[in-house]
C-alpha cells in the first residue's frame, strides 16, 4: 500500500481542503502549477521487471498502435518509463501519468483514474493488482476509457494555450453566423465567408491547418448517417475549398481507406465524430481530417465543425489534435 499512499494520498487531502474552503463561502481557489511534458507523451511509472513483462508489452502494444484516420501509421502516444524511486516532484508535474503496481495484498485489481493531482491539466491512471495477468486484464478492460482520459488532457492543454491569443474578428464572425462561440487562435484567418459556410486557415512553411464550419436545415435523423455527412462535406468543399490548380477542389479520399465514424455525446447532445483522409481532386494534395456533426436544436440546423491538416513528410497526429481542440472549444450562445 506504500505506493498508493505516496501517489494518491495528498490528492485526497487537497480535495478535503478545497471542499472546506468552498463550504465556508470563501471565493479563493486552489491554483495548481501548469503540467509539463511533450505533446502526446505518457510517463509510465513501473518497476523495470514489470515494464519488461507481458503486462508492459500489452501497454506498449496498445499505445504504440496506429492513430485512426492518418495517412501513415503514427502511435497513439509516445511512452517514457521510470521506476517508482525515480518518480520525484519534477516528474510528478507530467501531464499524463500511467502507474502499474504489483501488490499481493490486493484480492481484486484496482483501476484508479484521477485528474489534476499534482498539477493541471493532468491525468493519472494507476492499476494495482496482485499479479501480472490481473494488470493485463484490467488494462484490456479499461484501455479505451484510459485513452479518452489522456486525449481529454491533451485537448485541455491546447485549449488553455490557445485561449491566450484569440482571433477576435473570426470568433465574432462565427458568433453571428452560427450562434456558436469557438476559440480560434490568432494565427488563423478567414479565407471564405458564405451564408452557411466558413473556411478559416493557418498557413506556415510547408504546413497548413484549416477549419470548416457549415450548416443546413435539419429534417430527420439521416443527418447523423456517416454517408450523409461525407456527402454534405464533399458538396461544400467542392463549392468553396479550391486547390492550387485550375478547377481543383477538396474531397474526401475514400477510395482505399473509408472514414471512421463514432457516436458520442458533446455538450450533452448526440454528435457524430468522423475521421478520415481528404485529397484535392485534379491535384496532388491530401491529409487527415476530423469533424463533429450535431444539431442546433434552437435553430433547427445541422452543424458540422471540421478540421484538416496538410503537412507533407511530417507527423500529423499532434497537428490534427490541435485542430480538434479548436473544434471542441465550441459552445452554443444563448440569445
Amino acid at each position: 500500500m506504500k505506493i498508493f499512499n505516496r501517489f494518491f494520498g495528498p490528492a485526497i487531502t487537497i480535495l478535503a481542503v478545497a471542499l472546506a474552503i468552498s463550504s465556508c463561502g470563501d471565493s479563493e481557489k486552489v491554483i495548481k502549477a501548469e503540467s509539463t511534458g511533450k505533446p502526446s507523451e505518457i510517463l509510465v511509472v513501473a518497476e523495470k521487471a514489470l515494464w519488461k513483462s507481458s503486462a508492459g508489452d500489452s501497454v506498449r502494444a496498445f499505445f504504440d498502435g496506429p492513430a485512426v484516420g492518418l495517412p501513415q501509421p503514427e502511435p497513439l502516444y509516445k511512452l517514457a518509463q521510470v521506476e517508482e524511486d525515480e518518480f520525484n516532484r519534477i516528474l510528478q508535474s507530467h501531464r499524463n501519468v500511467f502507474i502499474m503496481v504489483i501488490d499481493s495484498s490486493f484480492n481484486e485489481p484496482l483501476v484508479e483514474m484521477r485528474r489534476d493531482i499534482w498539477v493541471a491539466p493532468q491525468r493519472v491512471v494507476k492499476i494495482t493488482a496482485a499479479s501480472i495477468e490481473d494488470i493485463k486484464s484490467s488494462f484490456a478492460e479499461k484501455q479505451i476509457e484510459i485513452l479518452n482520459l489522456y486525449d481529454n488532457a491533451e485537448i485541455e492543454r491546447l485549449n488553455k494555450l490557445y485561449s491566450k491569443s484569440i482571433n477576435l474578428k473570426a470568433t465574432e464572425v462565427i458568433k453571428k453566423k452560427f450562434n456558436l462561440s469557438v476559440s480560434v487562435p490568432a494565427d488563423y484567418f478567414v479565407a471564405i465567408n458564405k451564408d452557411n459556410f466558413l473556411w478559416l486557415r493557418r498557413e506556415a512553411n510547408r504546413l497548413s491547418q484549416g477549419l470548416l464550419i457549415y450548416t443546413y436545415p435539419y429534417t430527420d435523423t439521416v443527418a447523423f448517417n456517416p454517408l450523409k455527412i461525407q456527402s454534405v462535406r464533399n458538396q461544400f468543399t467542392q463549392l468553396y475549398v479550391p486547390g492550387p490548380s485550375d478547377s481543383s477542389y477538396m474531397v474526401i479520399a475514400n477510395e482505399f481507406v473509408s472514414p471512421v465514424a463514432r457516436t458520442l455525446s458533446l455538450k450533452n447532445e448526440l454528435a457524430i465524430e468522423l475521421r478520415g483522409l481528404w485529397e484535392v481532386r485534379k491535384d496532388f494534395m491530401g491529409g487527415p481530417f476530423i469533424s463533429y456533426t450535431f444539431v442546433d436544436k434552437k435553430n433547427n440546423m445541422v452543424v458540422t465543425l471540421d478540421g484538416y491538416v496538410y503537412a507533407p513528410n511530417e507527423s500529423k497526429s499532434d497537428l490534427l489534435k490541435q485542430v480538434q481542440s479548436i473544434l471542441l472549444s465550441y459552445e452554443f450562445i444563448d440569445k
